[in-house]
């Protein structure tokens, strides 16, 4: 039988009457009177829960709500249990199932044990993600984690040690778990937990604590940086002779810094570099040497990379201070046995501004396609980054950029483009906006998932900063001579005899070739090209052309075009297509005056892919969403491809 525990709300009355009395005693209080110690029960579920409260569980935001109940018919070596029902991934109220068991109420005194033990078994045998004790949602100061715990189909005992129990003396976190399917071939299954209690087993021996992993790491910084001490875990033997290692938040640990006017290092384990000068930094845990230590050598101040200031809008950021990012994966992927290098995960926070500092450089990837979607970037003409590199540079070093899209599927594709060390400079910030279409190998970029950094180790240090994808928008150059537009024989200004065309408007546009438009300003004598954004239309103005052959791009990527426009500061957008529509890239500019012919360049280099054949022209005016059309009426003529 399964009984599902129903959660109520906190009751506070009783702690408010009895500090009313409290308050209202008239006899003061002896100096010898000793002040009420915290509970000191250890016990958390012995087939029921013991001393928790109402409302003690509490389930991640994201977790399965459901899973847990109380089993009525199955337990250790009893008849009931603390059950969990890990969901299927494709569960839509929850894919893993993750929750903590919080005393409502004052916490316990836990100092005199020294393991939180507990039975399970799952309907299978299963990998079980974490479980530990002291979290309770609010500080979680003395949260330990542990697992991942490899559970069989028949009842065990777990010990998870703690790290230094006389810290624990009003701790409310009494359990807390999280699993799911993904070690587990997909598959929901139950786990049961009974007899969970906090315990003096007298049998736990050999702490050995670490920081850092236990290595003994070397990093060059600055001042106003700030580093978080890492790698924090400490190994136990148990009586069974087996080790289990245990990861403690940094409030177990008392760090220090050999040289404080250099740095300081917080109970969150939070180094704070304020000098110049060189610190190590250690730490103990109940009494003990943590194993490990950095040495950090402040260079002084840091000097950022110039802040960019190009428009949000034209902007897909990766990482940088100045936009908003996309959710990123991870800095540093590390991709073993053969990549080196290190740092970048988490980024340096320097007076306030983040940086990547990458070291014992070889090769190293910022992923964005695991857990989030890869990066649509066809839109976009360039990338940009900041390097800095810390070393001195020789001739033949060199740092590559590579690109690649569908990431681990068969239509991978990637790109490379190699900065030389004559573009590069020692100690200096140096800046590079690299046309997407220069990364050779690079034909679709609808699905970017990776960027990568590589050097081969000829470069092992550097600073990288300002890492975005960008649209290169063009100014257009206004008010030129159109006495050579407005006498064109032909609607297309390419030069050539025998051109054809196919003339189609957009939704919510017209469009038409015509000879003798009325507009001031126009030849009544010229042909040319309009379309108008009709009255109330959300969408734009635009056409395309279709072309009985592709646009010959061999001499030069760059398109020269007339416009006229009723209004100032339109925006209009010039695309390419392949015969029939698709592979479409653009460039955007503005229509800078009103009722006056203007000549726009776009160049599509970076953006083209020089192995398709671009057969179909399209224009887009007045392409802002949501603004209703009044009719406008745009013309453009002379469509030219420049000779370089």
């Amino acid at each position: 039988m399964k009984e599902i525990v129903k959660i109520s709300g906190l009751k506070v009355g009783f702690l408010a009457m009895a500090l009313l009395m409290l308050l209202s005693c008239e006899r003061e209080i002896s100096d010898q009177a000793v002040p009420a110690s915290f509970s000191r029960e250890g016990r958390v579920f012995i087939d029921n829960f013991v001393g928790m409260g109402e409302d003690f569980y509490l389930p991640f935001a994201d977790s399965y709500f459901e899973a847990f109940s109380r089993d009525q018919s199955e337990g250790f070596e009893s008849s009931a249990s603390y059950r969990v029902d890990v969901p299927n991934p494709d569960n839509a109220s929850g894919t893993y199932a993750g929750a903590i068991l919080r005393i409502d109420g004052a916490g316990r005194d836990l100092s005199g044990f020294d393991a939180l033990t507990f039975y399970a078994r799952a309907s299978r045998g299963v990998i079980f993600d974490e479980v530990g004790f002291g979290q309770d949602f609010n500080s979680n100061t003395y949260q330990v984690n542990a697992g991942p715990l490899s559970v069989s189909t028949q009842w065990t005992k777990y010990t998870i040690p703690l790290p230094d129990a006389s810290k624990l003396t009003q701790e409310r976190g009494m359990f807390w778990y999280s699993g799911g399917t993904r070690d587990n071939g997909g598959a929901g299954y139950t786990i049961w937990f009974d007899d969970i209690q906090f315990e003096k087993l007298g049998t736990i021996a050999q702490p050995r604590p670490k920081i850092f992993r236990g290595q003994d790491l070397i990093e060059q910084t600055f001042i106003g940086s700030s580093r978080q001490v890492d790698g924090l875990e400490e190994t136990f033997n148990l009586a069974n002779g087996q080790d289990i290692t245990v990861f403690p938040f940094p409030a177990y640990y008392e760090f220090s810094s050999s040289n404080t006017s250099v740095a300081n290092v917080d109970s969150n384990g939070t180094i704070s570099i304020s000098g110049t000068g060189t610190t190590v930094i250690t730490a103990t845990i109940n009494g003990l040497e943590a194993e490990g230590s950095l040495t950090l050598e402040s260079l002084g101040e840091f000097v950022h990379a110039p802040a960019p200031d190009r428009n949000p809008d034209n902007v897909i950021s990766v990482f940088s201070d100045a936009y908003t990012n996309v959710p990123v994966d991870y800095y540093n992927g590390f991709f073993a046995p053969f990549q080196t290098t290190q740092g970048g995960a988490p980024p340096l926070t320097i007076n306030g501004e983040q940086v990547i500092n990458y070291t014992e450089l070889n090769f190293v990837g910022i992923g964005t396609f695991l857990n989030v979607a890869p990066i649509n970037t066809n839109q976009m003409t360039h990338v940009h980054v900041d390097i800095n590199v810390q070393e001195e540079i020789e001739p033949s070093d060199f740092i590559r950029l590579q690109i690649l899209n569908d990431v681990g599927t068969d239509d991978e594709l990637s790109g490379d483009y190699t900065i030389t060390a004559s573009e590069l400079a020692t100690n200096e910030w140096k800046g590079f906006d690299i046309p997407l279409g220069n990364f050779s190998g690079l034909t679709e970029r609808d699905a970017v998932g990776l960027f990568f950094f590589i050097s081969d180790a000829t470069i092992t240090n550097i600073y990288t900063d300002n890492i975005y994808y960008y649209q290169e928008v063009l100014d257009p150059t206004p008010n030129v001579d159109d006495s050579a537009a407005t006498q064109a024989e032909l609607p297309l200004g390419f030069e050539s005899t025998n051109v054809t065309y196919n003339f189609v408007a957009f939704e919510g546009a017209e469009s038409a070739i015509e000879a003798n438009p009325d507009q001031s300003g126009l030849n009544p004598t010229a042909t040319i090209m309009r379309t108008t954004k009709t009255n109330g239309a959300q969408f734009f103005a635009g056409t395309f052309l279709d072309l009985d052959a592709p646009i010959d791009f061999s001499s030069s990527q760059k398109l020269r075009v007339k416009v006229w426009s009723p209004k100032a500061n339109i925006p209009v957008r010039f695309a390419l297509e392949t015969a029939g529509g698709g592979n479409q890239v653009f460039v955007d500019a503005n229509v800078p005056v009103a009722n006056e012919w203007v000549e726009l360049e776009f160049d599509f280099g970076p953006v083209y892919n020089p192995e398709l054949d671009y057969q179909r022209f399209i224009t887009f005016f007045e392409f802002i969403d949501g603004v209703a059309g009044d009719g406008s009426t745009y013309y453009f003529d002379d469509i030219q491809v420049l000779n370089d």
